[in-house]
């Protein structure tokens, strides 16, 4: 099945050579996802502010491969911060 790297510009600059996102047939795969903006810097110091700027980048990255939030099917949540809760 062939693969397609998905890059956004809106997403954000990664500081190892890692992709955004990858197509393979109608699934859009993304993982690890972190805060950084499009300069390759860490957005926020709580949270909130963090888990904001993830979902800009998650968002950015679907509209590039042609998918949305609606299309997401399954979404894995961790935090190296026990006890921290999410919105």
């Amino acid at each position: 099945m062939p693969r397609t790297v998905v890059t956004s510009s809106q997403g954000p600059n990664l500081p190892a050579p890692l992709s955004q996102a990858v197509r393979k047939a109608p699934r859009v795969q993304l993982s690890g996802k972190v805060a950084f903006d499009t300069a390759g810097d860490i957005v926020g110091k709580t949270v909130t502010e963090q888990t904001d700027q993830i979902m800009r980048n998650i968002t950015a990255v679907l509209r590039e491969g042609g998918a949305s939030l609606d299309d997401v099917v399954p979404m894995r949540v961790t935090s190296p911060t026990p006890g921290t809760a999410l919105r």
